[in-house]
């Protein structure tokens, strides 16, 4: 509480007094448009200024009501591609048309310059499907996401020479490392067409939904084949 007596505090008296003799004090605080009382030109009405605050709060609010309510629209629309996605992965006979559809179909349904899978798994090394994983030895696979499960951004140089194109934005989200050994050795790549398709701070949530989708599929396939023992 502060102490009456310290000189450095003014009283109550004194700041009436400074205010009377200063009445252009508080409309320089408060704000250009509030205007002296026309009685005694000591009293300032701060109204408008109250009201123009109110009016930028409310304005405020609006606006952030608004971005609620486009990313809650942006989620819906990210839901309903990864649902055409995990259809899209379900109607895949075989092996071969699964590859088929995450290079050719997941593009389309993700808005993206292209998909790709990349193994350094030797079993994929083998599959001479077109649409097949790219094989890379398991160095160049661990340099590729520096340990991490999900890398988002730039891509590098050692990227883009797997790929044969430079992307202008990438997203490289780890398969589960809990399932078989060819589906655990591999990455799904996203090609984002702009720079502002994936960025660090991008959520991974869906991302990493997509790649258990993927990794899920893969190993169904293969164990269907009789490819892997999934047991």
């Amino acid at each position: 509480m502060t102490d009456k007596n310290d000189d450095n505090v003014p009283t109550a008296e004194q700041v009436l007094r400074f205010l009377a003799a200063n009445p252009d004090f508080l409309k320089q605080i408060a704000a250009p448009d509030a205007k002296p009382d026309a009685a005694d030109g000591k009293i300032v009405d701060l109204t408008p200024a109250i009201a123009r605050r109110a009016r930028n709060e409310a304005r405020k609010i609006g606006l952030q009501n608004k971005s609620i309510l486009n990313l809650a629209a942006e989620n819906m629309v990210n839901w309903q591609r990864l649902h055409h996605a995990a259809l899209a992965l379900l109607a895949a006979a075989d092996i071969d048309q699964l590859f088929h559809v995450i290079a050719t179909e997941f593009p389309s349904i993700f808005d993206l310059e292209s998909c790709q899978l990349i193994s350094a798994s030797a079993h994929f090394q083998q599959n001479v499907s077109k649409d097949g994983p790219i094989f890379c030895p398991d160095d160049v696979l661990a340099s590729l996401t520096g340990g991490n499960s999900l890398v988002l951004g730039a891509p590098e140089s050692t990227l883009c020479a797997l790929l044969g194109i430079a992307p202008a934005s990438v997203a490289i989200i780890a398969l589960p490392d809990r399932l078989v050994d060819p589906v655990a050795e591999t990455l799904l790549v996203l090609c984002g067409q702009k720079k502002s398709s994936f960025t660090p701070d991008l959520s991974s949530d869906l991302l990493v939904l997509l790649a258990e989708l993927v990794g899920v599929a893969l190993t169904a396939r293969l164990g269907m084949s009789g490819e892997v023992n999934v047991q």
